[in-house]
């Protein structure tokens, strides 16, 4: 690696790369860690929906991430609860509760100073409530209602 790269690398490792869905892919123009590892990389999201009352993990599919480095990820400006390393090539994150349906960015910021944007990276759905919701309001053998899944 020549010394202008090496410099050029330097000093982008603090900024926010911003990455665009594209064919169901996400573009790998992430701003790594710098180290000799290998810069960490951001490659996918999956499931790319979910219901805005959250708590559905969601994973973030990359490269080089680091057991010994914190990473705390935004869904909009809303903080995920609980975010874990499976793996140097997967994170796991819970979606927080919203209010209002519609897409969200998806930030992941490492403790030790890089972040990743990606765009519309995941939507909020309303799924109006769940399986359990109606049980228990009408009984008997004529009593029930049609759910639609």
């Amino acid at each position: 690696m020549t010394h202008r790269r090496r410099a050029l690398t330097a000093s982008l490792s603090g900024l926010v790369a911003s990455l665009a869905l594209a064919g169901g892919l996400l573009a790998t123009g992430a701003v790594g860690c710098g180290s000799s590892e290998g810069e960490t990389v951001i490659l996918n999201v999956d499931p790319r929906a979910g219901a805005t009352i959250g708590d559905q993990p969601v994973k973030i599919i990359g490269q080089n991430f680091r057991v010994g480095t914190g990473y705390a990820v935004y869904f909009g400006s809303k903080r995920a609860s609980n975010v874990t390393i499976l793996n140097p090539e997967t994170l796991l994150a819970m979606s927080p509760q919203v209010d209002e349906p519609g897409p969200v960015e998806i930030t992941i910021r490492a403790d030790n100073g890089p972040a990743w944007k990606i765009s519309k990276a995941f939507r909020y759905e309303d799924m109006g409530g769940s399986v359990v919701e109606g049980l228990g309001e009408q009984t008997g053998p004529n009593s029930a209602k049609k759910q639609n899944y």
